[in-house]
């Protein structure tokens, strides 16, 4: 049988033989203990025990091993040969992701086995395993998917980030779980929640949610993967991505508001994605120099290739705007939602950081972007607020004006500005 060779070799380097008994050794001695407790007490010590390292077995150390498995290659100095070989992306994804984590799963899956076999409430078990097993795999796809981000924009010191992050996940799945597990009654079995008028429990819908989020993961990593070892692709994920979720997020909104806040929803979705993906992707001066090149020869399939992501979501944003545009502008407290202004808004602050990542260091783009902002955002606007210029106060931040006109002019001369600044640098690096 022909196994993955990045499977073997993953497998290789972690699942040693001092693993394979130590594993299930140290869970025996744990779960020794909790058995003596729980005929002691006369409680459920053990399950709840094998349940909560479980999770933080597959989150935390999982979590780890999928970082590691990619981050370790670039430290090591042997990322570079690993691309030069002749796997293709979904053969890099699953053996990095699977070999790096079967260690994790081993033991896991004993845990599961002991919660199993010591749980007094045997009637919620299929949605506790439901639980655990499609979060335990989202953690790890997603530590995957923000670990080879990381190793596009060269910060592969960035393992405490994405394992931080990965702890606070056991604890957001914990808060599912544990309940189900220790009340018979946490189990829903009347309808609390709609999505587009049809009618089903919050667990469920959970549930397919993180089904879902698992699924566009491991799309993810394989399109990452397939930039990390030079396979041209275009944007239409990208776009069917953003898509998804702005149909899936107007299920959710009730049908007598459906027509008034859904347009607004989803316009709110593409600003989010594409400040997103503007920070996540690697930027660099050539990329725009291989689009415009590829623009003037008219070879559209290139062209699409190196078209910046954030590029899509912005288009489709600004096809929203146009009917949000024609309604009465929306109210936040004292802000005004002027879509026009808002998009200027996101130009203003994209052109930023493409401006600090065409610099000598890239690597400080962000942090220097993240400075900006609070001074556009917070540090003029409060000072012009204190000393009671509020016309000044409109000028950095456009959405507390109360004309319509006059915040389009406020942010597209900012926005120009921001630009000029950065075609210059861009003129500079190239």
């Amino acid at each position: 049988m022909n196994l993955n060779p990045e499977f073997q070799r993953q497998l290789s380097l972690e699942f040693s033989p001092a693993r394979l008994v130590g594993v299930p050794l140290v869970l025996g001695v744990i779960f020794t203990l909790t058995y003596f407790l729980d005929h002691q007490n006369q409680t459920s010590v053990t399950a709840q025990s094998a349940l909560g390292l479980f999770l933080l077995m597959v989150s935390f150390w999982g979590a780890r091993q999928a970082v590691d498995s990619v981050l370790e290659e670039q430290r090591s100095h042997t990322w570079d040969t690993q691309r030069l070989s002749a796997l293709d992306p979904w053969t890099m994804v699953c053996g990095k992701l699977l070999g790096s984590t079967l260690v994790v799963w081993y033991g896991g899956v004993i845990c599961l086995m002991v919660y199993g076999l010591t749980a007094k409430n045997t009637s919620n078990l299929f949605w506790v395993y439901s639980y655990a097993l499609s979060s335990g795999l989202l953690v790890q796809n997603i530590s995957l998917l923000l670990s080879l981000i990381a190793l596009r924009k060269g910060q592969i010191n960035s393992n405490s980030v994405i394992i931080g992050l990965a702890i606070l996940a056991a604890f957001t799945i914990g808060s599912w779980i544990m309940p189900l597990s220790e009340n018979p009654q946490a189990l829903q079995t009347i309808p609390d929640a709609t999505w587009y008028g049809i009618n089903t429990t919050t667990q469920f819908l959970t549930l397919i949610s993180v089904c879902c989020a698992l699924f566009w993961c491991v799309v993810g990593n394989y399109r990452l993967m397939a930039q990390e070892l030079r396979i041209r692709t275009l944007p239409s994920v990208w776009l069917a991505f953003a898509l998804f979720l702005i149909v899936y997020t107007g299920g959710f909104i009730e049908a007598k508001q459906f027509g008034e806040y859904f347009y607004t929803s989803a316009f709110g979705i593409c600003l989010t994605l594409s400040y997103l993906i503007a920070f996540a992707e690697y930027n660099e001066p050539m990329r725009i120099k291989r689009l415009l090149t590829y623009i003037t020869q008219e070879n559209w399939q290139r062209a699409a290739e190196e078209l910046p992501l954030w590029c899509v979501t912005f288009v489709l944003a600004s096809l929203l705007a146009l009917p949000l545009s024609f309604s009465p502008p929306a109210d936040i407290d004292e802000l005004h939602v002027y879509p026009i202004a808002i998009l200027l808004l996101l130009l203003r602050d994209i052109g930023i950081f493409l401006f600090f990542s065409f610099g000598k260091n890239p690597q400080r783009a962000f942090s220097l972007t993240l400075l900006a902002l609070i001074l556009l955002y917070g540090v003029f606007p409060g000072i012009f607020s204190a000393v009671k210029l509020d016309g000044m106060v409109a000028v950095f931040f456009p959405l507390v004006s109360d004309s319509l006109v006059l915040s389009i002019i406020y942010m597209g001369v900012q926005s120009a500005l921001v630009w000029y600044f950065l075609y210059q640098r861009w003129q500079e690096s190239v």
